[in-house]
């Protein structure tokens, strides 16, 4: 800035100070002014220029203001979605969990709905083993399984749950009234779409049932038939597994000579754990086969009482000589099987009356008593034999 020079008169240096410097002054602070930086406008601003030169902002246009509202707008919609989402997530992860996968199989199996409840959880059995594993034996069970309590296996003594990929969930059940409790391993498996959670059940709620059938070839339950073995000793009974429930099991009787007597059975989910369950069938035989039995025994006895029949080897020792000169005898109005458990073998006492020369024994007429054996012959399963013309196999013999 420079100096004021000195002034001859107090008037004219109060003039000069005041006019030149003030117009020093006012042109310092204009270059001042001029050489100051130019702030930046605003976003959406429109710079213009003022009155004394220097730069101003025009206030944001209608269309600007718009978008910058819908940009907000769009980011607030953003966020609630993302946190929707999250939301929704949890929601259905929270039912999708080891004991609801439990709880949806059990459903299933209380319903009856065998064929779903093998689709969701394999036996991993034999294809022969399995087929009473459907829906049509299941509608035939005079009682299904009930569930009382599903709860899921803790982690650690802190009382966190684990966060292993395996749980063990403790279903407690019931079937007609005789309760039983059973451990599921539930395994986690790849999430749908990376967030929602899959559980899957490794071990089927069956139980394993063998069968001892003693005269019969097959049996039924419900609308499903398969082949019955007998047991018999270092060999293995037909078995089978069952969904739990109360069934029944019909033998097929393999004549007319046998009657068919069912065996209701309950079956608890006791899976392979422990003996699991058996069923015995056993034929009974009906009047028809004692009739039988009565026809084969009459038949040898007349032959016995006649001559020469009387000479077969079959006939009592004490008749079978040519020196008998005339025999008679007759079989018994009736004829019972010798105990409950030999119902196909029959006994009877007979009479026969023969008269001797003196070729070989005392000469005379005497009376040889005897005992008759009919015996209906069995194949391996006990299953009773039958000739070419659908009759019983028997052999007959004389005991005294």
């Amino acid at each position: 800035m420079a100096d004021c020079p000195d002034t001859r008169g107090v008037a004219l240096a109060r003039s000069w100070i005041v006019n030149g410097c003030e117009e020093h002054m006012m042109g310092t602070e204009k270059n001042e002014s001029m050489d100051a930086p130019i702030p930046a406008p605003p976003a959406g601003a429109s710079p213009a220029v003022a009155g004394n030169g220097g730069v101003a902002f025009t206030p944001m246009s209608a269309a600007g203001r718009k978008r910058v509202k819908l940009i907000g707008i769009l980011v607030g919609v953003l966020v609630v979605l993302v946190i929707a989402g999250v939301v929704a997530i949890k929601v259905a992860n929270s039912s999708r969990t080891p004991e609801a996968q439990v709880r949806q199989y059990l459903d299933l199996l209380a319903a009856g709905n065998a064929s779903a409840a093998t689709a969701m959880v394999d036996p991993g059995v034999a294809n022969d083993e399995r087929v009473f594993l459907t829906d049509s034996v299941m509608s035939s069970a005079q009682s299904l399984l009930v569930v009382e309590d599903i709860s899921v296996g803790e982690g650690d003594n802190d009382g966190k749950k684990s966060e292993s990929d395996t749980r063990t969930v403790t279903a407690t059940m019931q079937v007609n009234g005789e309760r039983f409790v059973h451990e599921f391993t539930v395994a986690k498996t790849k999430p749908t779409m990376g967030v929602l959670d899959n559980w899957q059940v490794k071990d089927a709620l069956v139980s394993q049932v063998s069968v001892d059938a003693r005269g019969y070839n097959q049996f039924t339950v419900g609308d499903v038939t398969a082949d019955a073995h007998r047991k018999e000793q270092g060999s293995n009974d037909a078995t089978f597994i069952f969904y739990p429930g109360v069934y029944t099991f019909t033998p097929v009787a393999a004549s007319e000579y046998a009657d068919s007597n069912p065996e209701t059975v309950s079956i608890l989910g006791d899976t392979w754990s422990g003996d699991g369950t058996s069923v015995s069938l056993t034929a009974t035989y009906n009047t028809k086969l004692t009739a039988a039995a009565l026809d084969a025994g009459k038949e040898v006895v007349d032959s016995c009482a006649s001559i020469p029949g009387n000479q077969n080897s079959v006939c009592p020792f004490a008749i079978q000589s040519d020196a008998v000169t005339a025999v008679s005898g007759a079989m018994p109005k009736a004829i019972g099987p010798v105990s409950a458990d030999q119902p196909t073998f029959f006994r009877a006492s007979v009479t026969f009356t023969a008269t001797y020369s003196n070729k070989y024994y005392m000469e005379g007429t005497r009376d040889v008593e005897a005992k008759v054996e009919v015996i209906a012959q069995l194949d391996d399963n006990d299953v009773l034999v039958l000739d070419k013309d659908g009759k019983p196999d028997f052999t007959v013999d004389f005991t005294r």
